[in-house]
């Protein structure tokens, strides 16, 4: 009998790297959501995967674009949601508390995923970074439409990223309830709104209403 001959296309190699790319990032995902990437080794990684070792090194320079562009996916997956929950929401200062409490719901929801935001992407708490851009428009929004009042686009952009990093931090290692985590993230973006020129009153209102959405949707 014949030995069966797989068809052409399902033997190239560029077939067999487009398959071995998901499978690496999959594998990744998991080893990642367990260990920081400096503890990981290539070989673990590819085993992991079920995939040669050659094929780590055609997708990826090291660890740490590897690491990189998995934390990049969980951000993009983040950034869609965002998207959708402020569908329609005119006001920037709404905008920014929605999708702050996003990145605070996915921490309570996958810590694991939300875990690599912090550790395995520096690139997250640059202003000019890519999946910044949401941000980046609603802080232009709210400056040209007199809705906020700060000096600078950038300084506002990182006081809010470092708020949102030490959020998750927060509910990540001290396993905050859904409760405790409601009332943290209440009074901690009020400093920050503050800090963006609205009036306390106003931003405790706005707030309020936010925190009372996280886990809801």
């Amino acid at each position: 009998m014949k030995p069966f001959d797989p068809p052409s296309s399902e033997r190239s190699p560029t077939r067999r790297r487009a398959k071995t790319k998901p499978a690496l990032l999959e594998a990744g995902l998991k080893l990642l959501a367990e260990r920081p990437v400096d503890s990981l080794s290539i070989d673990e990684i590819v085993a992991a995967a079920g995939v040669a070792k050659g094929s780590f090194f055609y997708h990826f320079t090291d660890k740490q674009s590897f690491a990189r562009e998995i934390a990049a996916s969980v951000r993009a997956e983040i950034e869609s949601t965002i998207a959708l929950v402020n569908l329609g929401i005119e006001d920037p200062a709404r905008r920014v508390a929605r999708g702050i409490g996003q990145f605070v719901n996915f921490a309570l929801r996958s810590p694991d995923k939300a875990a690599m935001i912090i550790t395995a992407d520096w690139r997250s708490v640059d202003p000019a970074y890519s999946l910044n851009a949401g941000l980046r428009a609603d802080i232009d929004l709210g400056l040209s439409a007199g809705r906020f009042d700060c000096p600078q686009r950038d300084a506002a952009m990182l006081n809010l990223i470092g708020v949102t990093n030490l959020l998750i931090s927060k509910v990540l290692f001290e396993h905050l309830s859904v409760a405790d985590t409601r009332s943290l993230f209440r009074s901690t973006l009020a400093f920050a709104f503050r800090g963006l020129g609205l009036a306390v009153a106003e931003a405790e209102a706005l707030l309020d209403v936010e925190a009372g959405e996280i886990l809801r949707g």
